[in-house]
């Protein structure tokens, strides 16, 4: 008599009642996968996770010394986590994707003022000038057809930090600002080498929407 080959866990439960038994016709109907199916992560799929635990002994009397192998998880486990992975970004990631040169269409063509011929133009949005108290206020919704759904990317964001230089204008020291009375604060800034305190932001608060389109509450 052999006794058990092996026994069957239940991973992320306690070991006093994790242990399924291999005899049964159906042991996978057991309260304890029933429970380990409830304790996945935010966004991730129901699944669970199976330890066997051989019994060493018995398994030298019948396989001999076996090398311990390591099992390669299948190109389908890592297209299944990457799924259902929550998406993420950070907040420098969102100023570079609003910030970036976009190509104008031929139906928007630029008519140059020099040449007067119309030409394929790049468009591209900068910050002019940057605030004492600078508020970010983060697209919740998208238009998919005819529906809007929630965002639920995960953006990044520095507690302390947040360097603004690279997406404020650079204007060169001799240009001049446009026809009329400016203020001082609308005229171009000169970015130098280094980058001052002015352009660097800590993080006061954050207002987080929690709910959907229809109705919910900010925290």
């Amino acid at each position: 008599d052999l006794g058990t080959l092996f026994s069957i866990r239940v991973v992320g439960l306690s070991l006093a009642c994790s242990y399924l038994s291999p005899q049964d016709s159906r042991p996978l109907c057991h309260w304890a996968v029933d429970r380990a199916l409830h304790l996945r992560r935010p966004g991730g799929p129901p699944h669970v996770k199976l330890a066997v635990e051989w019994d060493s002994s018995v398994t030298e009397r019948l396989f001999g010394s076996l090398q311990e192998e390591r099992v390669q998880d299948a190109d389908s486990v890592w297209r299944q986590q990457q799924a259902h992975q929550q998406p993420n970004c950070t907040l420098d990631e969102c100023f570079q994707s609003y910030t970036k040169e976009e190509q104008l269409a031929q139906d928007d063509a630029w008519k140059c003022p020099h040449c007067q011929v119309l030409q394929q133009g790049v468009v591209k949005l900068s910050l002019w000038t940057l605030p004492d108290i600078l508020i970010i206020h983060l697209k919740r919704f998208c238009q998919v057809g005819e529906r809007r759904n929630k965002l639920s990317t995960l953006v990044k964001f520095p507690l302390s930090g947040l360097n603004m230089a690279p997406h404020v204008a650079r204007r060169s020291t001799n240009s001049k600002a446009g026809p009329g009375p400016w203020s001082s604060w609308k005229q171009p800034i000169c970015l130098p080498t280094t980058y001052p305190m002015d352009f660097l932001y800590d993080l006061y608060a954050v207002c987080n929407h929690h709910g959907s389109l229809q109705g919910g509450h900010y925290t």
